[in-house]
């Protein structure tokens, strides 16, 4: 516990924090000067509310983090949820300053949980994550750089769009690795464009799109209310991830990176706004799940007698991604089931290409 918090602590001295390190610093001293009843009660909504989305921050990372088998990550998570609850039991006991230093410690011990619990993920799944990213931000910095004819931005992101199609077919292919460096070098031409982008609009610009998505995710998240599905969840608690990202990046003085971080939290965003219609039922996941078994149960033998060590590791790999889909269908969550199930699909397709 002892060694989780000084990691906590040391990550909010961190430069990357520097603009939301310095709106929170705002924030008490606003309620350290507060003079008038109407003002504390502004400040005591603001802790708040601070405090109810770290709570459903938390609820967001414990369906990612229970995807991998990484105790390191749920332990810390285990511990954010222990300062969320004493963030609460303060804040109740009326000690607004306190409550929110407690709370904003247990949200950064959430997020370095969800950061471990990435690292602990198979190759395959950082693949497939880092593949629905690029298209995320590719997507948004298209549109932006049609909408500004900015030529050079788009020659960028055409080959950007090439590198990751090739990523895509190499990674079907059977060699992993070399998709990733390639999914690598997609981001790097992205980051470009969003850079040329950026410079090109100037930061009040980067301004007006801060804004209008932040208030697209709060609007949002007040839609779904309590009705939320977990992907719901799971998609704005990674929408804020990438606003504080965008944050982040415009402390720094990358304005490229907060535009590139900012178009993906705006997709996430209406992404999750739009699942609520058309969201994939259990009986999409058992017809995926026969699907997968009987695929499975054919060339089943054919991946034993092969003799290949590698094809052998891809099947059981899908085996691995077919219990998991089970365990998710189990907890609720089609949605992650069908991810998981998919991700199996493509697995099997890289062994029977290598037994062929």
């Amino acid at each position: 516990m002892e060694t989780s918090n000084s990691h906590t602590n040391n990550m909010l001295h961190t430069s990357g924090r520097g603009a939301l390190a310095a709106t929170f610093a705002l924030m008490l001293m606003a309620l350290a000067l507060l003079p008038s009843t109407a003002q504390a009660q502004h400040g005591a909504d603001s802790v708040r509310l601070y405090i109810e989305r770290t709570e459903e921050l938390l609820i967001w990372a414990h369906g990612l983090v229970s995807e991998t088998e990484s105790e390191p990550a749920r332990r810390i998570l285990r511990q954010a949820a222990d300062m969320h609850q004493r963030s609460m039991g303060m804040f109740e006991q009326g000690m607004m300053i306190e409550s929110l230093g407690v709370a904003r410690r247990a949200r950064d011990a959430m997020w370095h949980s969800v950061r471990v619990a990435r690292e602990a993920m198979g190759l395959d799944e950082r693949i497939r994550i880092r593949a629905e990213r690029f298209r995320d931000q590719h997507g948004s910095l298209m549109e932006r750089a049609r909408e500004s004819h900015n030529e050079q931005a788009l020659t960028f992101l055409e080959r950007a769009r090439m590198q990751a199609e090739r990523a895509r077919d190499i990674y079907r292919q059977g060699d992993a690795k070399l998709a990733w460096k390639l999914l690598e070098q997609a981001g790097d031409l992205t980051q470009r464009a969003a850079r040329l982008l950026a410079d090109g609009g100037g930061p009040e610009r980067l301004e007006s799109e801060l804004e209008r998505t932040r208030q697209l995710i709060e609007r949002t998240r007040e839609r779904l209310g309590t009705e939320a599905s977990e992907q719901q969840r799971r998609l704005l608690g990674e929408a804020e991830e990438a606003m504080q990202r965008a944050l982040e990046a415009q402390g720094e003085g990358q304005p490229g990176r907060a535009l590139q971080m900012v178009g993906l939290a705006a997709n996430l965003a209406h992404r999750a706004g739009e699942m609520a219609a058309g969201a994939p039922d259990n009986e999409a996941v058992e017809r995926q799940m026969e699907r997968f078994e009987a695929r499975a149960g054919r060339i089943a033998d054919r991946v034993r007698d092969s003799g290949s060590a590698q094809a052998r590791d891809m099947y059981d790999r899908a085996l691995r991604q077919r219990d998991r889909a089970a365990e998710a269908q189990a907890e609720g969550d089609p949605e992650l089931a069908l991810r998981q199930l998919r991700a199996a699909h493509g697995l099997l397709n890289q062994a029977e290409e290598l037994i062929r």
